[in-house]
C-alpha cells in the first residue's frame, strides 16, 4: 500500500472500524472541522493523496475505503451495495470516530453516496460538496442511452455518454472480460475521462489495480453499479424532501460539466456555490487538487 502524508509530512493514520456489519478501512489526518471524503469508482482512499495535505491545515479529514473497495469488506451482493447502505456505513464510522456533525465531499459514485447520507441524515451534515456525478433515476441513466445525440455529446462538451453503466450492471460478464486485464481496462477507462491523462500516475493506477485484483475486488466494485436500479428507487423517495443545507457543486467540461449544478438544483432548495473547473476532467482531486482544496476550504469554513 502506498502511503499518504499530511501538510507536515506526517503519514496519515490508518484504522479499522466495525460498522453496519462490515469491517471498514479508513485513514485520518489533520485537525479542525471534520470532513468526510467519499471516493468514486474504481478508486480507494488513495484517490485523495494530493488533496489531503492541502486540507489538513484546516480540517480533520476522514477518508474511508467504501464498501466493496480497497481494504474494506466486500460482502455478498444480497447484503447490499446501495446508496443508503453505504450511507449507513460511513455515518456509523463518523459516530465511532466521535464526529456527530461533519462536512461532506463526494466525487463520482461517492457523490451519490454523499447525497444519500445528507438526505437521510440532514442533521449530521454541515455542508455537502457534490461533484462530478448525477443521481441514479434522476438523469444518470439517460446519458447511457445508445443514441446519436448521447454518443456524440462528449465531442460537443455538452454531455457525456455513460456506456459503462449497463455493461457493469450485467451479472458475471464484466468480471469474465476484465479479469486478467484489469490494468489495461481500468487505466484506459480512467484516463479517457481526464483532460490531462498524466494527472493519473502509474503509482495511483498500480495501487487501485492491486485492490481490484485482490479476492472480491472486481466484484465489489461492480456491485455498486448493480445497485443502480435500487438507488433510483431510493432517490425517488429522498427527493420528496428537498435538501436545505448548504451545497456546493463542481463539474468538469471533460465529463459532467454544468449537469452537476442542474442536478442539485432539482433536489435542493438551492446551491450556494457552483463551479465548472476549466481544463479538467472527471478526477477533480487529481487533476485540480489546489483548486478543489481552495473551493472546499472557502465553502465549508464559512459555515
Amino acid at each position: 500500500m502506498v502511503e499518504i502524508y499530511d501538510h507536515t509530512g506526517a503519514a496519515v493514520k490508518h484504522g479499522r472500524a466495525r460498522v453496519n456489519g462490515i469491517r471498514m478501512h479508513y485513514v485520518t489526518a489533520g485537525e479542525g472541522e471534520p470532513l468526510l471524503l467519499l471516493h468514486g469508482t474504481p478508486k480507494t482512499h488513495y484517490y485523495w493523496y494530493r488533496l489531503i495535505p492541502l486540507l489538513t491545515p484546516h480540517f480533520r479529514v476522514v477518508a474511508p475505503d467504501l464498501r466493496g473497495f480497497g481494504d474494506t469488506d466486500k460482502p455478498p451482493a444480497e447484503e447490499g451495495y446501495d446508496s443508503l447502505t453505504t450511507a449507513t456505513d460511513v455515518a456509523e464510522l463518523m459516530t465511532a470516530l466521535g464526529h456527530e456533525r461533519f462536512h461532506l465531499h463526494g466525487e463520482d459514485r461517492g457523490a451519490e453516496f454523499a447525497y444519500a447520507l445528507a438526505a437521510s441524515r440532514p442533521e449530521r451534515v454541515k455542508t455537502l460538496s457534490f461533484c462530478e456525478m448525477l443521481l441514479s433515476g434522476q438523469g444518470l441513466e439517460e446519458w447511457s442511452n445508445f443514441t446519436p445525440e448521447k454518443v456524440s455529446s462528449q465531442f460537443r462538451m455538452d454531455g457525456v455518454w455513460l456506456w459503462h453503466i449497463p455493461f457493469f450492471w450485467i451479472p458475471h460478464l464484466p468480471e469474465m472480460l476484465i479479469a486478467g486485464r484489469e490494468r489495461a481496462f481500468w487505466e484506459f477507462w480512467i484516463k479517457a475521462e481526464t483532460w490531462n491523462p498524466n494527472a493519473i500516475t502509474d503509482e495511483a493506477i498500480s495501487e487501485w489495480i492491486a485492490r481490484l485484483s485482490a479476492p472480491g475486488g472486481l466484484r465489489g466494485c461492480l456491485e455498486t453499479y448493480r445497485a443502480g436500479l435500487k438507488n433510483a428507487r431510493i432517490n425517488e423517495e429522498l427527493i420528496k424532501t428537498k435538501l436545505t443545507l448548504p451545497i456546493m457543486t463542481i463539474g468538469a467540461p471533460e465529463f459532467f460539466g454544468t449537469l452537476v449544478r442542474d442536478q442539485m438544483e432539482r433536489v435542493s432548495q438551492g446551491v450556494t456555490r457552483s463551479e465548472v473547473f476549466e481544463e479538467c476532467g472527471h478526477s477533480l482531486a487529481l487533476e485540480a487538487p489546489e483548486r478543489l482544496a481552495r473551493a472546499l476550504t472557502e465553502f465549508m469554513l464559512d459555515r
